[in-house]
């Protein structure tokens, strides 16, 4: 639809700020960006600490995140930006999403960021204009992962029915519809402590759960948990 004075009204921009501890790979990711009109780098760094500041300066749709950074931890800074929001313009509380830019195909830190809330994890070795579709798609609100990352996925699920104990796998399901241990233990009739217990065993059977973040990661990419 045209504007005023018959003119077509600018293109959204999806607004970037990039977080790679080397300065050629943020370069690169610049350099491809500033070809795409609907893309805008609105800041860069190579530290944990500055990309939290940047991301509160400016407000960007999504934090492009090396796991090497500076200061701080991928992991911790991706913690953290989910607690940061603002309100878009219509009024609807908004946060920047996290798309991973890894060269690590690695279990722990999947697992790690992704139950820290990144909404992608892409590996080094794909092509940028793959980054590209995958900085449109996680600012729309989906998840992406290069293929290699969901074969490691797909190969960390466990046989569930085998792993875990029935009463295990239902604190696990009410974990990750946000109970907490008290809740979970007046739910199911029994002790604080048993809670704890099962989720202990929970993570002693399922080596990289360590943390009840990545356990309702966990439950809800096994599906563990009924829509």
């Amino acid at each position: 639809m045209n504007g005023q004075n018959g003119r077509e009204a600018a293109p959204t921009k999806t607004r970037v700020v990039i977080a790679d501890i080397h300065a050629v790979v943020r370069q690169g990711i610049c350099q491809e960006l500033a070809h795409h009109a609907d893309m805008e780098v609105v800041g860069e760094t190579a530290d944990g600490y500055e990309t939290l500041a940047l991301t509160s300066q400016h407000q960007p749709d999504v934090v492009i995140l090396d796991i090497r950074l500076l200061g701080l931890d991928a992991v911790e800074v991706t913690r953290r930006l989910q607690k940061m929001s603002w309100s878009s313009p219509s009024g609807r509380s908004h946060a920047a999403a996290v798309l991973v830019f890894s060269a690590y195909n690695d279990k722990q830190y999947i697992w790690s960021l992704l139950a820290a809330g990144a909404r992608g994890y892409l590996l080094k070795n794909e092509p940028l204009e793959q980054l590209v579709d995958g900085i449109r798609q996680v600012a729309g609100g989906q998840t992406i992962l290069s293929q290699s990352v969901q074969t490691t996925v797909v190969e960390m699920i466990p046989r569930l029915n085998q792993e875990l104990s029935d009463s295990e796998a239902k604190v696990l399901q009410l974990l990750a519809h946000g109970l907490s241990n008290r809740e979970i233990a007046y739910e199911l009739h029994i002790t604080e402590g048993t809670v704890k217990a099962h989720l202990n065993n929970t993570y002693r059977k399922i080596p990289w759960i360590r943390t009840r973040a990545e356990a309702i990661a966990w439950a809800w990419i096994n599906r563990l948990v009924p829509d």
